[in-house]
């Protein structure tokens, strides 16, 4: 009897084993090419801008606020630095504002690849994330728009004559100022403007209509004619440059990334090539507005962004894998050659402008690694570093006194979810500063010594929220657990199943082979 039935038993336990075998390759098949196509193609069809789609709505709205942390260099000795002495600044905040972005589309093209919008901002104190700073904080900072005026004027020969009227009208239109500083609160610094030609008369009159003609964009007109000095209250309602950004639509590797800012594809900011016609590396638009990025990176590759308030496109470089709430990604940062080197041997000196006067800067008119002059970009003498002046040259760091540079704190990066190109935690990290110097026939600045006077620092970023981590979980990453828990429980399970039947087949054989000899 048991012999009879050994052979069909020997035959089943082949058919199992070839069955584990087929399943086996199935599962390999599925996860290393069926499951990444479904996944590739699913990406891509969610990540593609088209009217209507989740992505469309996430575009439009952002579904959670941008992060805007503001730091104040508040100035700990004002009277002594008019008497030459070197500025000790002490940090304060971080004075936490939300940052909420709409897109106000103005038209898709005509094949759907580009889409065109004016992009609206508006930011809502924080109390409790600021705590215990407050808006109503008293401060003393650089008197920006002062020292901006006297630079400007000392640096265009048409303008020379003013200084002399600049010199004996200070009181009346900078408030009688006792210093190259104001004593103000956060609020106004930042947001609603330190008031400045207060019912001027004669010559500070026309001095003041010359300023409001300028068209700087941190100063605006007040109701009752005055002006009014702000960091941040230009950016905070309408927006008025025009965008227009690939939508993915035939290349989605190019999805969200800039075409055109005011219906031109460069800027016209910085210095252009000696060629008549060609567009210099340091005009050209790369990349996205830091919201999203293109989806499928890869470990060791780069990334553009582009930003408008510094007027220049910055390249990311992928630094090491990361987790986020279980979520995996990549992190990239900024390289060397954001503002560090910057040059005729590093090839891009459009960056040198040298627009500015008697500073501390190298002979070819470059300002020393670490600093960049945005003075062509906001028509405003402002300098931009890393916070604290991290990594720049001892000759700006050297002449002021309660900087802390830190790598973790101020250095800029993003943390990017690879499959999607979704920002995961990260944030923009610049410092705007301005040199502090002797000016002709200025008398408040007569006994100044020349430095790098900082004035804030921000921090622009995100962090996925716990509603957006869940969203983002249920989504994605739950969906790719499930399929290569599908993977491998068939690969190693169809494996498993065909080789356990193939020796029990082995074993089967060899008890039928020595039963005769019994």
């Amino acid at each position: 009897m048991l012999q009879s039935t050994t052979p069909k038993m020997i035959h089943w336990s082949l058919i199992v084993s070839a069955l584990g075998v087929c399943v086996a390759i199935l599962g390999g098949y599925c996860g290393w090419s069926l499951f990444p196509n479904m996944v590739h193609k699913k990406v891509e069809q969610s990540v593609i801008l088209a009217d209507g789609s989740e992505q469309y709505k996430r575009f439009v709205n952002l579904p959670q606020p941008l992060n805007f942390k503001v730091y104040i260099f508040n100035v700990t000795n004002p009277d002594m630095i008019q008497h030459g002495a070197i500025p000790i600044v002490e940090e304060i905040g971080p004075y936490v504002y939300k940052q909420f972005r709409h897109k106000k589309v103005k038209h898709f093209s005509r094949d759907g690849s580009k889409i065109t919008y004016v992009q609206n901002v508006h930011f809502d104190f924080d109390a409790d994330a600021s705590a215990p700073y407050t808006q109503d904080d008293r401060i003393v900072a650089l008197n920006m728009h002062m020292n901006s005026v006297l630079q400007i004027s000392e640096n265009d020969p048409g303008l020379a004559l003013l200084l002399v009227h600049l010199n004996a009208n200070l009181k009346a239109v900078f408030n009688d100022p006792r210093s190259m500083f104001v004593h103000t609160s956060a609020r106004e610094y930042l947001f609603d403007g330190v008031r400045f030609c207060i019912n001027p008369q004669g010559i500070a009159k026309a001095i003041c209509n010359q300023i409001k003609e300028s068209g700087s964009k941190t100063i605006r007109e007040q109701s009752d004619g005055s002006l009014a000095f702000s960091f941040f209250g230009h950016k905070n309602g309408s927006g008025h440059d025009v965008y227009e950004v690939h939508t993915g639509k035939g290349d989605v590797m190019k999805v969200l990334e800039i075409q055109k800012l005011d219906d031109t594809h460069n800027l016209q900011v910085w210095l252009n090539a000696s060629t008549e016609g060609e567009t210099s590396v340091c005009n050209q638009i790369n990349g996205t507005d830091a919201s999203a990025y293109p989806p499928f990176r890869q470990r060791g590759d780069s990334m553009y962004i582009f930003s408008a308030d510094i007027c220049r496109s910055v390249q990311l470089f992928y630094q090491t894998d990361i987790q986020y709430e279980g979520i995996p990604g990549y992190r990239y940062s900024i390289g060397e050659n954001f503002i560090n080197d910057i040059g005729p041997e590093h090839d891009n000196e459009c960056f040198c402008v040298d627009k500015l006067a008697n500073v501390i800067k190298r002979k070819n008119g470059c300002l020393y690694a670490g600093a960049l002059d945005l003075t062509t970009c906001l028509d405003a003498p402002v300098i931009l570093t890393l916070p604290h002046m991290l990594g720049a040259s001892n000759e700006y760091r050297k002449m002021i006194r309660g900087l802390k540079p830190d790598a973790k704190k101020h250095q800029t990066f993003v943390d990017v979810q690879s499959l999607t190109g979704t920002p995961l935690r990260g944030g923009k990290r610049v410092q705007f500063n301005m040199f502090l110097k002797s000016i002709n026939r200025i008398g408040i600045t007569e006994n100044l010594t020349t430095v790098l006077m900082p004035a804030i620092w921000v921090e622009e970023g995100i962090q996925l929220n716990g509603e957006m981590v869940a969203f983002f979980k249920k989504k994605l990453i739950n969906t790719l657990k499930t399929l290569n828990i599908v993977h491998w429980a068939a690969l190693c399970g169809g494996a498993g199943v065909a080789l356990m039947s193939l020796l029990y087949f082995l074993y089967q054989k060899g008890r039928g082979v020595e039963a005769p000899l019994k």
